[in-house]
């Protein structure tokens, strides 16, 4: 019912959006949901376009696998020794607090035009937003759990595997899908800023051709690509985390 609900609502923003192009608004602004669908129709049959989306996937899959696990292996790393926390902590908010998109064009002047650039750029993006979010969940962890552990023998690597993680993982799971986004737009506007191919290239062709149907088509794509990955996302925090109750099935009700 919400599917259908959720469709209904698509497909009536559509028909008003065609009809506001068809007769008050000028469709050189705001284009159509049918000039849309002709400028898919044609890149979709372009090999030029699979060249482009292929790019934005390497680098997009690269900065973020490159900034999840350097957050992810520095939170733990600071969950293990929290003197060194402390010690690094006001380093990494205040480089946190520096917009990396302000460093795009400084990125580009250090790493080139292609692909390592907006590697490094999404990674920057990726890497806080995992890093605040595992090291939150570790420190969220209740000590008497790790002490219990301890007292009936278990050895740090056993802490770590049995105790720790799992009480993480929902922490690293909303970093790691929050993060995403970020990701992608890290590639973009490393694209749109300096790059010979890629979904941003693309875009930024047609925005600067003052393409308003092939800029909203781009935008429709990359919007696709997100859903896409972000519903991915969801199914694989749910199979990690399909060891804890469910709300409402506790002992509670009993």
């Amino acid at each position: 019912m919400i599917r259908l609900a959720q469709i209904g609502v698509f497909v009536g923003f559509a028909i008003l959006w065609e009809i506001a192009a068809r007769t008050f608004a000028d469709p050189f602004y705001i284009s159509s949901p049918s000039l849309l669908a002709v400028v898919l129709v044609k890149d979709l049959a372009s090999a030029s376009f699979y060249k482009d989306l292929w790019v934005t996937f390497v680098e997009l899959f690269g900065g973020y696998a490159t900034g999840a696990i350097g957050g992810v292996a520095t939170a733990i790393l600071f969950g293990r020794w929290p003197t060194m926390a402390r010690v690094f902590d006001p380093f990494l908010v205040a480089l946190n607090s520096i917009p990396r998109i302000a460093l795009a064009p400084l990125f580009v002047i250090w790493f080139g035009i292609d692909l390592a650039s907006k590697v490094v750029l999404a990674a920057t993006l990726v890497y806080f937003l995992t890093f605040f979010n595992t090291l939150a969940g570790i420190r969220a962890i209740e000590p008497r759990f790790i002490n219990v552990a301890r007292v009936v023998g278990a050895s740090e690597w056993e802490i770590f595997r049995l105790v720790v993680l799992p009480g993480a993982t929902a922490w690293i799971m909303t970093g790691l899908r929050t993060s995403l986004p970020f990701a992608l737009i890290g590639v973009i506007v490393g694209e749109f800023i300096a790059a010979s191919s890629g979904l941003g290239f693309r875009l930024n062709f047609y925005a600067t051709s003052y393409n308003a149907a092939g800029t909203m088509a781009m935008l429709i794509v990359m919007m696709a690509i997100m859903m896409a990955l972000n519903n991915s996302m969801v199914w694989l925090e749910e199979h990690l985390l399909r060891w804890r109750p469910e709300a409402g099935t506790g002992n509670g009700g009993h």
